[in-house]
């Protein structure tokens, strides 16, 4: 019988295979390297570049853009978790008008009048600033990788990469020539901004809005650039020709906040209430005081004061479109239920109490009730008249609101009025205030500063696998790693006893 021949891979054969092997993998492995080329795997393709993006540096290639990224990208690139933000950043920096500056803020405080001029931001590690003329649109480090829970019990924290949409946005708001701009209306006895208003305007100037006071009396109208007028503090009305100015910026989809503390002075805020009453919505002429102890908080002196009392954020409704108050009582549960507190405040009223099919309108914040179901707040008037003093009498022991949003759905416009402005004045009341984050919640919800540029986080997805005990967890152990290794062993003994037959 004629014997067949075998090939035996383990003499000459073997070598050759082996060097060939190796003449092909080592330059590709070293030409990958010297390029610095990597390929992106993951499913939603984490490491590249959009089609929104790279349709917006295409538009932007002739403008200068200056990005400084507040971190070592050597120390970025060790960080696996971090891969998509040191990626993108290189790719950034290949475009001809792009330049990237790696920036040691401690070593190099010098830098920071050109990227933080107005000194207004708290730079850290980590943080991006892009820059082109001289805009400047700052982004936390704590929003390119934010958290969020991967399970319904809340245990299993994963990171989501959010930096394409925050580079992607700021340049688009640096190259389109202004930052949004909230106007403080003035001549109506408002505070100064520098002086009781300045750690607001320093958070609005952080969330990069310019801010920039209006003396609309002797304006023709609200500027085109306003993104959001704010009344804050007056002590005089406006006048009705001031009203007739708001109402038009209204019309045309603007935004109102007004903050209206108690005031003394004689008469009605007459002009201020037609522009609420546009938005159905009415003041009272009062201060609300708060008689059960165990509901009073203590004032700046740290002092027990019934104007300064618990208040309830309102929930919202699924009859709704907007929601302003989920992450604020979400962190009230995180206080376990702990409420938080308002001072110096009037109480609002509907002026409409069926809602027209065109407004919506909510109240974000009220009194609480105690827990045998009860209101113990007293409502003192203060200024008005004899009329509207009548009406502030009546209200002890009733639900009041004292703070609500309206939304026009017909032209787009959107107004928030709180009963007070000691949320917003330094020094601030309490050292963590879920009012004042109320606030500045309205604030974003009115105009964000963000540019949405729909491309969205992206999540970072791993492979994992879920056991209902130990006993299972060991099986699966024994068949993919024991039984694969038990049976190399097998076959590395059954080779070396053949390989000369």
């Amino acid at each position: 019988m004629k014997n067949k021949r075998k090939f035996n891979f383990s003499g000459a054969i073997a070598i050759v295979i082996a060097v060939l092997l190796l003449l092909v993998l080592v330059p590709i492995n070293m030409a990958v390297s010297y390029f610095d080329k990597s390929f992106d795997m993951t499913a939603k393709s984490t490491y590249e570049f959009t089609d929104t993006t790279m349709q917006l540096l295409e538009e932007t290639k002739n403008e200068q853009i200056d990005i400084y990224f507040l971190y070592p990208m050597d120390l970025l690139r060790q960080d696996p978790s971090c891969l998509a933000l040191y990626y993108q950043l290189n790719q950034f920096d290949k475009r001809d008008n792009i330049t990237l500056h790696e920036v040691d803020i401690d070593a190099e405080p010098q830098i920071e009048s050109i990227i933080n001029p107005s000194g207004t931001v708290s730079l850290k590690q980590g943080d991006i600033v892009v820059k082109h003329d001289s805009l400047v649109k700052h982004i936390s480090r704590s929003r390119i990788f934010p958290y969020k829970y991967a399970d319904a019990d809340q245990t299993n924290q994963m990171t989501s990469y959010a930096g394409e949409e925050l580079l992607a946005g700021a340049i688009k708001i640096v190259t389109g020539g202004s930052l949004p701009t909230i106007y403080f209306m003035t001549g109506h006895g408002e505070p100064a901004l520098d002086n009781e208003y300045s750690t607001v305007v320093k958070m609005f100037k952080q969330d990069n809005y310019d801010v920039k006071t209006l003396d609309l009396a002797s304006e023709a109208s609200v500027p085109a650039d306003a993104s959001i007028v704010l009344l804050a503090g007056p002590t005089e009305d406006i006048t009705s020709d001031e009203a007739d100015k708001l109402l038009d910026y209204a019309s045309n989809g603007g935004n109102i906040s007004m903050l209206i503390p108690p005031c003394e002075k004689e008469g009605r805020f007459t002009n201020i209430e037609k522009v609420l009453e546009k938005y159905e919505i009415g003041l009272d002429y009062n201060i609300i005081t708060e008689t059960a102890p165990v509901r009073m908080m203590t004032n700046r002196n740290s002092e027990q004061d019934a104007s300064v009392f618990n208040i309830t954020f309102v929930a919202a409704t699924d009859s709704f479109t907007v929601d302003l108050t989920s992450e604020i009582l979400s962190q009230v549960d995180s206080l376990n239920g702990i409420a938080d507190g308002i001072s110096n405040t009037r109480s609002l009223y509907r002026t409409n109490t069926s809602d027209s099919a065109f407004l919506e309108k909510s109240a974000l914040i009220t009194n609480t009730l105690s827990a045998d179901y009860t209101y113990t707040t007293k409502s003192t008037p203060c200024g008005g008249n004899a009329e509207t003093a009548g009406d502030a009498s009546k209200l002890d022991n009733l639900a009041l609101e004292l703070a609500f949003y309206a939304y026009n759905k017909s032209n787009g416009s959107k107004l928030v009025v709180f009963g007070t402005d000691d949320i917003i004045r330094d020094p601030a009341l309490f050292s963590t205030s879920l009012a004042q984050t109320q606030f500045l919640t309205t604030i974003t919800w009115m105009y964000n500063s963000d540019v949405n540029m729909d491309i969205g986080n992206k999540d970072t997805v791993y492979d994992y696998l879920t056991f209902r005990n130990a006993e299972e967890a060991t099986s699966v152990m024994n068949k993919f790693i024991i039984a694969p290794i038990v049976i190399a062993v097998f076959g590395a003994i059954v080779w070396l006893r053949r390989r000369h037959s």
